[in-house]
């Protein structure tokens, strides 16, 4: 079964790319789980390849677009707080 959505909102970086960010609720054992999606794209040249098949990726913000990220978190956070228990990874 998908996850379900809860709550998400996503936005463009000023320096290029964006970020989606989602509070989802997850069917474990019959019950619902609680997480949260952080989802990037980043420009070309801004990433790198990893071991393992890995990436790692830089982006830069803007103190606003750092404090309004900051701030979508936390209410993904509470939104995967009221769904139930922490989704383990």
């Amino acid at each position: 079964m998908e996850p379900r959505t809860v709550w998400q909102d996503q936005d463009g970086f000023q320096a290029g790319g964006g970020a989606a960010i989602r509070a989802a609720a997850f069917s474990v054992g019959g019950e619902e789980r609680g997480g949260v999606t952080l989802s990037l794209q980043v420009p070309a040249g801004s990433w790198q390849q990893g071991p393992e098949g890995a990436a790692a990726a830089t982006v830069l913000l803007t103190p606003n677009e750092a404090r309004g990220f900051a701030a979508w978190l936390n209410a993904a956070a509470e939104a995967a707080d009221a769904v139930g228990p922490p989704l383990s990874p």
